[in-house]
């Protein structure tokens, strides 16, 4: 007895292309989002270096609390354009991530409506 085609296949008759392909999409952004904040970090410690020394070459109070309002604020943009980027990735992946079997091969699937 046959399978109807409106039914999807199951792992064992599909093989396990679809879950390596889904393990590579999701290794490939966590790789990605990995560079991303790895680079960020970079740059928020190079950020803090200069900014120790910025503090210790300030002469007086007013000039101590204009490096820290500076930094923070430096900081805050950082963090946010990190999140953003971070949120971007992750919406594109749970999108590669969930898109049938058959959109990947990009055949047309079972049981859909061809014209």
């Amino acid at each position: 007895m046959q399978r109807p085609p409106a039914l999807p296949l199951s792992l064992v008759v599909s093989g396990f292309r679809t879950p390596l392909h889904r393990f590579g999409i999701v290794s490939r952004a966590a790789q990605t989002l990995g560079i991303t904040y790895a680079d960020s970090f970079k740059t928020a410690f190079d950020d803090l270096g200069a900014t120790s020394r910025a503090l210790a070459a300030a002469r007086g109070p007013a000039e101590l609390v204009a490096v820290q309002a500076a930094y923070l604020n430096r900081a805050g943009a950082r963090a946010t354009a990190r999140s953003a980027a971070a949120g971007d990735m992750i919406l594109g992946l749970t999108g590669a991530f969930l898109r049938p079997k058959a959109a990947l091969d990009g055949a047309p699937r079972p049981g859909s409506a061809q014209t």
